[in-house]
C-alpha cells in the first residue's frame, strides 16, 4: 500500500506532536487527569441508574475490565461502559476551553492499556498527547457546533459526544502499538466520525444520555483496532471537514491550533470537581457558600436569584425526578446546601430527591443571563447568588471561577479526599479506596493492569 502524505500542514503537525516528548511537569498533570477519570469512573459503575444494564448486558467476554465491577470484556465493549461510568456522577475532570476530554480518552483507553500488558508510563504519555489534540479540536468544534445549533436546533447537542472519538481512537492505537502509517489511519478514520446525540435530555436524566459518550468511545476503539488491521482512512475528509475551519474561526487560528503543539500544553489548565453536578452549577454554589447564610432552613428562604453566563441558565429546571436531572440542576443543587451544607453522590439518589423541603425551595430559584459574565464565558465561569429570606435578611456572594479551576485549584489533600470517597462509594470499603489510591500513586511505574485490579470489585 503507498502511504498516504498529509493533506494539510495541521495534519503533519498533528503526526509529528505523537513523537515529541512528554515534560515530566506535563506528565504529573496527565497523571492527575488519568487518576481523576479512573476514580469518577469507579463511582459511576456503582450509580443506581446503570448497575442492572452494566450486570446484564450480553457482551462479549475479552481481557478488559469493566471498571468497579467483576466483568471482563472485549476492549471496544469495556470503552463503551467505562466511559459511560466516568460521565454519570458529573465528577470527572474538564476543560474550559471544550467538555470532558479526559473521561472518553482514559476510561476508553484503559481497556486497550490493560489487554496489552502496557506500563503506566506510556498510558499517561498517550492520554497526554490525546488530550492536547482533542482540546484543540473541541475549541474548533465549538464554532462550528453554534451555527449548526442555530440552522438546526436538535443536532449535536450533546457536548460529551460530538469530538471524542479521536481521543479513545489515539490512545487505543498507541496502547496496540501501532505503527506510524497505522496511526495516521486511526487518525483519519477517528476524525470523520462522530457519535452524534440530536437532543442532550440532561433535564430529563434519560440514563440512556450517558451511553452516547460510551458509544463514540467504542467507536474510537473499533477504529484503533481495524487500522491495526488495515483500514485506511480517508484523506479527502481531512480537506472537506477541516478547510472550512479556516473561515469559522479567526484569521489564522485554526492553524495556530496545531503549531502550537508541544509548546503550549493545554492540559495545564483541566479543572478538577469538587462537587458530583454539572460544572455550570458549581460558580452558583461556590458563590452561594460565599454569602455565608450559616445555618438557614430551606423553609427560611423567601427567594434564590443566580446571576449567571447564558449557557449557566440553562440548567434552571426545578424538581428533578432522576440523577443526571438532579446534577444538572442549579436550584436543586443550591436548595439541597442549604439543607446539608454539603453535596454527596447520595444527595442524587430517589429517597434525597423525595425530600419535599428541598424540592419545594429548587422552586424558590431563578436564574438570569448577567451580561458581564457571559462576556467572560467561557475563559471564566463566573455568577452571583442573591438569597433572600423571609424576614428579609439579605446575603450575596460572587465567584469569577469556580473552585477547582486551574486559576483557583483544588489541593491535593483535598482532591486525594474526593478522590477517596469516590472509591468507597464504588469499590464498598475504606479498605479497597486506600488499595485503590496507593496503586494510583504509583501510577508511573507500574503496569495499567496493576491498576486496574485495585480498581475492580
Amino acid at each position: 500500500m503507498i502511504p498516504q502524505k498529509p493533506v494539510r500542514d495541521w495534519e503533519q503537525q498533528l503526526y509529528d506532536f505523537l513523537t515529541t516528548e512528554v515534560p515530566p511537569a506535563v506528565r504529573a498533570v496527565g497523571e492527575r487527569v488519568v487518576t481523576d477519570v479512573l476514580t469518577a469512573t469507579v463511582a459511576g459503575a456503582a450509580a443506581p441508574q446503570h448497575a442492572d444494564v452494566f450486570r446484564e448486558a450480553k457482551l462479549a467476554d475479552g481481557p478488559a475490565a469493566v471498571l468497579g465491577t467483576d466483568r471482563r470484556v472485549d476492549p471496544s465493549h469495556a470503552a463503551l461502559l467505562n466511559v459511560t461510568a466516568a460521565i454519570t456522577q458529573e465528577i470527572e475532570e474538564g476543560h474550559n476551553r471544550g467538555g470532558h476530554v479526559g473521561a472518553s480518552i482514559v476510561a476508553g483507553g484503559v481497556g486497550v492499556a490493560e489487554a496489552h500488558d502496557v506500563d503506566g508510563e506510556t498510558f499517561v504519555d498517550a492520554c497526554v498527547r490525546s488530550y492536547e489534540l482533542c482540546t484543540r479540536f473541541e475549541y474548533a468544534l465549538f464554532a462550528m457546533k453554534a451555527r449548526l445549533n442555530d440552522a438546526v436546533p436538535w443536532l449535536v447537542r450533546d457536548p460529551h459526544s460530538t469530538w471524542t472519538t479521536l481521543g479513545p481512537a489515539l490512545t487505543a492505537a498507541v496502547c496496540m502499538g501501532h505503527s506510524p502509517d497505522q496511526l495516521r489511519e486511526t487518525v483519519r478514520t477517528a476524525l470523520n466520525l462522530a457519535v452524534v446525540s440530536m437532543h442532550d435530555p440532561f433535564a430529563e436524566g434519560a440514563p440512556s444520555r450517558n451511553f452516547t459518550a460510551g458509544f463514540s468511545a467504542q467507536a474510537g476503539v473499533s477504529a484503533a483496532t481495524l487500522a491495526g488491521a488495515g483500514l485506511r482512512g480517508s484523506a479527502a475528509a481531512m480537506e472537506a471537514v477541516y478547510d472550512p475551519f479556516e473561515s469559522l474561526l479567526e484569521d489564522g487560528e485554526f492553524a495556530h491550533l496545531f503549531d502550537s503543539l508541544g509548546d503550549e500544553w493545554w492540559i495545564t489548565e483541566a479543572y478538577h470537581k469538587p462537587y458530583p453536578s454539572c460544572r455550570y452549577t458549581h460558580a452558583p454554589l461556590d458563590a452561594l457558600r460565599d454569602a455565608d447564610v450559616g445555618d438557614l432552613d430551606p423553609e427560611d428562604v423567601a427567594h434564590i436569584d443566580v446571576y449567571t453566563y447564558r449557557n449557566g441558565v440553562d440548567m434552571g429546571h426545578v424538581r428533578p425526578t432522576t440523577l443526571t436531572a438532579a446534577k444538572f440542576s442549579t436550584p436543586y443543587v443550591l436548595a439541597r446546601w442549604v439543607a446539608d451544607g454539603e453535596l454527596s453522590l447520595e444527595h442524587f439518589h430517589d429517597d434525597a430527591l423525595g425530600e419535599e423541603a428541598v424540592q419545594s425551595l429548587s422552586e424558590r430559584v431563578d436564574l438570569h443571563v448577567d451580561e458581564a459574565y457571559e462576556r467572560a464565558f467561557p475563559d471564566k465561569w463566573g455568577a452571583r447568588v442573591e438569597v433572600v429570606t423571609h424576614d428579609g435578611t439579605r446575603y450575596v456572594g460572587r465567584r469569577d471561577v469556580p473552585r477547582g479551576d486551574y486559576r483557583d485549584p483544588l489541593d491535593e489533600a483535598s482532591l486525594a479526599s474526593r478522590n477517596r470517597e469516590l472509591l468507597t462509594y464504588g469499590l464498598g470499603t475504606t479498605a479497597a479506596a486506600d488499595h485503590a489510591l496507593d496503586t494510583l500513586s504509583s501510577l508511573d511505574s507500574a503496569s495499567v493492569s496493576t491498576v486496574v485490579a485495585s480498581l475492580t470489585r
